[in-house]
């Protein structure tokens, strides 16, 4: 995989700036025309003093065309935002999810005691309507919207060590510093994902701003949209996916601008203050448009997939339709190719161990019955059945190439061994019922409920092959399928005996969140322990005080977060690991599962190989920009 950023060409663009000499920029066709008429600088004029230089995954590639897409929601995620710098922020992921890199910023340094994170901006980035981005957008983020209690009640916990938020150091237009109360070493790595919060146009949105805009001026604006209060009218105007507008005329600096918008579809054309160039120094993007059908459901981008109407297709695919995508290849002019989920498990099963239910607490809290139930999956048969044998049977943990993961976590407790399993059990004193089901110790019969969400991946899938491999160990466990909804009131309300969530966050980019493993916090995909995630989320004031063998590796965890010392910070991030693998606190079955992704064959630049998971933001790794059509 070749895409990096050039070094070389970066130290041409500085040195033509040292020394007073202009680089021969090119641009798109469309954006020459604008230029000749007078509607737009130059392009030397339009792009940054550094922009950043980007190497292809393939070749250079060819101006013009427009790219047909979908999506299944008019106001969320559809494969536009997957084709555009929707996660543009400070910090960018690698491809591989190994680190991160500066992107917005020209650089980013840490102080030695990790309190102090100093940031300096490209000089001369611009937003999409060709007002400068500077520290004076920074600054009005932060006082204006940060620490407004109408815009921001609750600030998140990227922006504050305990209830103190960071202070903001305003040094010059294009340098700020941003001091904690104390060491926060994976600052760098909020940002890719949380950094998007300080990207605000305040030329735009201050017109929305009781600071900056007459009370009289703002309530006729207020009352003309058809909000009761200023915040709700700012929030509107600064709808948006990360980057990317979902606004008419909203200044963005992603690689489109919104143009037109339906409640059936959204059109974006290039942005020609767009801060990115490729190896030859030609703006990006190649790609002229973007043309998005939202479409009513799965089922229906399917079947604009396999009729040829889409030109890139991930976002809403499905595994399971990859024999169906394989086979009108050739009817639909199209290729399909596999990446990797970058998931350390499709699903990772979570059995409450703060359940209400007392009987099944005590069951749910002996490592040994968590042993057993994932020596009673057989992996290899999910693997074959469900992905094509090109999964990985694992347990969750991070990815292999990270320096924390170890083969020996992955695989503890994968093999399928019936004998060892039921022995467990039967250790247990989970004896046999007259129905042929284990009981409990109180005479009633084993039986628990996993309660599903099928988003994202194919979890009622996998879990209705588990459930059945189960029945060898003699254990009654029930499936219910859920909506998103109910899925967000009964998981953090404790109100479930288990359920199934998908193993992310497990790149250097995000695994220092841990959420999935330590009680952080309590959250819809998670019903490992909603009362020792309150404990821990309110100091103690609510929730349960957990065993001790959790309280160490919530402490574990917590010295990992602040500890500046990058051979100490290993050795911790070491610990919270091996104890998910000693200790099962959720269970994983195969990861690194393959993502089905189809391209018309006109599609060129995208990469055979990538990572396809929310820690990489999906394609963001890949610089989409650098795709584009082959033209007849």
């Amino acid at each position: 995989m070749k895409i990096r950023v050039l070094c070389l060409l970066s130290l041409l663009i500085l040195l033509s700036a040292a020394f007073g000499t202009a680089l021969a920029y090119t641009e798109a066709p469309m954006l020459q025309e604008r230029v000749e008429a007078g509607d737009l600088p130059p392009v030397e004029e339009r792009l940054p003093l550094e922009p950043l230089a980007i190497e292809p995954d393939d070749t250079i590639g060819v101006y013009g065309g427009t790219v047909s897409v979908s999506g299944i929601r008019p106001e969320g995620w559809g494969d536009d935002h997957m084709l555009m710098d929707t996660f543009a922020s400070m910090m960018m992921p690698t491809a591989d999810g190994g680190g991160v890199v500066p992107h917005f910023a020209k650089d980013v340094v840490m102080s030695e005691d990790a309190t102090t994170w100093t940031i300096h901006l490209r000089e001369g980035i611009k937003w999409s309507d060709g007002h400068p981005f500077t520290t004076e957008d920074i600054l009005f983020w932060y006082e204006d919207m940060l620490l407004n209690e109408d815009l921001t009640p609750a600030i998140g916990t990227t922006w504050r060590i305990g209830a103190d938020v960071f202070e903001l150091n305003v040094l010059d237009d294009y340098s700020f510093e941003m001091v904690f109360p104390g060491p926060k070493p994976f600052f760098g790595n909020e940002l890719v994902h949380s950094g998007n919060g300080m990207l605000n146009a305040k030329h735009y949105l201050k017109d929305f701003h009781p600071n900056y805009t007459s009370e009289e001026e703002l309530q006729q604006r207020i009352e003309e949209e058809g909000y009761q209060h200023w915040y709700e009218l700012f929030a509107a105007k600064n709808s948006r996916v990360m980057q990317a507008p979902l606004n008419v005329g909203a200044p963005t600096m992603t690689t489109y601008v919104l143009v037109e918008k339906t409640s059936d579809r959204r059109t974006w054309e290039r942005n020609p203050y767009y801060w990115k160039v490729d190896a030859e120094g030609n703006q990006l993007p190649y790609i002229d448009r973007i043309e998005t059908q939202i479409a009513t459901d799965r089922e229906v981008v399917s079947g604009m997939i396999i009729s040829g109407a889409l030109d890139f297709a991930a976002y809403q695919n499905d595994i399971r339709d990859y024999p169906l995508y394989r086979s009108y290849e050739e009817e639909g002019d199209y290729r399909t190719i596999l990446w990797s989920s970058g998931f350390a498990s499709d699903v990772i099963i979570n059995l409450n161990l703060t359940t209400n239910n007392m009987d099944l607490r005590e069951i749910f809290q002996d490592v040994r019955f968590r042993q057993a139930l994932s020596l009673g999956i057989d992996r290899d048969e999910i693997n074959e059945t469900i992905y094509y044998g090109q999964g990985v049977p694992m347990q969750y943990t991070v990815l292999p190439g990270s320096p924390l993961h170890d083969p020996e976590f992955a695989q503890a407790y994968t093999d399928y061994d019936l004998e060892t399993a039921n022995a467990l059990l039967d250790e247990m004193g989970l004896e046999l019922g007259s129905d042929g089901y284990r009981t409990m110790p109180n005479g009633e019969r084993l039986q628990f409920t996993i309660e599903v969400f099928d988003n994202e991946t194919p979890k009622v899938a996998n879990m209705e092959i588990i459930i059945d491999q189960w029945r060898d160990l003699n254990i009654d466990v029930r499936l219910r399928e859920i909506s998103g909804e109910l899925q967000g009131e009964r998981a953090p309300a404790n109100l479930m005996d288990a359920t199934v969530w998908h193993g992310d966050r497990v790149t250097d980019v995000l695994f220092f969140e841990a959420r999935k493993i330590v009680p952080i916090i309590p959250h819809w995909g998670s019903s490992v322990w909603p009362e020792w995630e309150r404990y821990f989320h309110t100091e103690g004031r609510e929730g349960e005080r957990p065993i001790d063998v959790v309280y160490e590796h919530y402490n574990n965890w917590a010295a990992m977060i602040v500890e500046p010392d990058d051979d100490r910070r290993l050795e911790l991030g070491r610990k919270v690991l091996q104890s998910q693998a000693e200790n099962l606190w959720v269970i994983g079955a195969v990861g690194l599962s393959p993502y089905p992704i189809v391209l018309s064959n006109a599609l060129r630049n995208v990469p055979e190989e990538g990572l396809w998971v929310w820690d990489t933001c999906w394609t963001a790794g890949r610089h989409p920009g650098t795709f584009f059509l082959e033209q007849d």
